[in-house]
């Protein structure tokens, strides 16, 4: 219970100080009718023991049923621009709020097909002594990318021995449904 209480205040922390979505500069929400399609397909959540509980039409929440799992919370959020080169300025020009300030750790990971950015990070060093603190072991992982005009976020919270490219099992499902979304199944049938 001390545990899920702990990951409780987590989750409210993450959700209102550093997931926050609404700066100035922000790119809009999916606006296309099958806009629930650029998301983790439900199916998939349910197979990696997560349930949804909240979200808004830029982020999904997860979190674990059994908070001792593997899996234990995550974040889906996605971006629409207008074009491809606007994506990738605003990804690269707001790399703070992709980032959360983690330590990049994109060399530890292989760019996956389909994407035209990728930078993937774990969680900074404020953010491991706080959850040190609170007594939780927990590996956290943000992967960020860009395909064609949208740009994607997924954070993972995993147990403290889950591996950065353990959390791709799950990750590479938001890509595989970004690009089914965006019009291109044949891609997401290669990502491995």
């Amino acid at each position: 219970m001390k545990k899920f209480l702990a990951l409780l205040s987590l989750s409210l922390f993450l959700h209102t100080a550093g997931f926050s979505q609404s700066p100035p500069a922000e790119l809009p929400a999916i606006k296309s009718p099958n806009a629930a399609d650029f998301f983790i397909p439900a199916d998939v959540i349910k197979r990696f023991g997560l349930d949804y509980n909240t979200g808004d039409a830029w982020m999904k929440r997860y979190t674990g049923l059994n908070m001792a799992g593997k899996m234990q919370i995550a974040f889906d959020i996605r971006w629409e621009a207008t074009s491809e080169s606007e994506a990738l300025s605003w990804y690269y020009a707001n790399k703070k709020l992709l980032s959360e300030d983690g330590n990049e750790i994109t060399a530890k990971t292989t760019k996956p097909i389909g994407v035209d950015a990728w930078n993937v990070y774990e969680a900074s060093d404020a953010m491991k002594k706080m959850m040190e603190g609170m007594g939780m072991k927990q590996n956290q992982y943000t992967h960020t990318f860009v395909v064609g005009k949208y740009v994607v976020k997924i954070f993972v919270g995993v147990d403290e021995n889950t591996s950065v490219n353990e959390s791709w099992s799950f990750v590479k499902e938001g890509l595989k449904a970004v690009l089914r979304a965006s019009g291109n199944p044949n891609l997401a049938s290669l990502v491995l």
